[in-house]
């Protein structure tokens, strides 16, 4: 609902702008500068003074993809990270021995 009070509101603010523009007249180009009055106008107003509607469309739309996306690939992806880790708690892996540092034939490594 957040998202289309917000669209509501930016629409109408878009219409009044534009529209008045229109009855403006202003020059050869009237229509395409109405049309960028309009959406200036709009964003900046609804920017300004209806941020909280903003945010709360905002979050109501990250919602709405974040389900979507986490339906499909993402739980796929999430049980697969599962098994893998599972599989690494039921059996880890060996122990790597660390290279004796008194060695000097021992291949990577510099001499002091």
């Amino acid at each position: 609902m957040a998202v289309l009070k917000y669209s509501v509101l930016r629409l109408g603010i878009f219409a009044v702008v534009f529209f008045g523009c229109l009855y403006i007249n202003l020059g050869r180009f009237t229509f395409i500068f109405a049309v960028l009055i309009g959406l200036a106008v709009s964003w900046m107003v609804s920017y300004l003074f209806f941020n909280s509607w903003r945010v709360e469309a905002g979050e109501q739309l990250a919602r709405w993809v974040g389900r979507r996306r986490r339906s499909t690939s993402e739980q796929q992806d999430n049980a697969a990270e599962d098994q893998l880790a599972e599989r690494f708690h039921e059996h880890p892996a060996e122990p790597v021995a660390e290279p004796d540092e008194a060695d000097p034939d021992q291949p990577g490594r510099s001499d002091r």
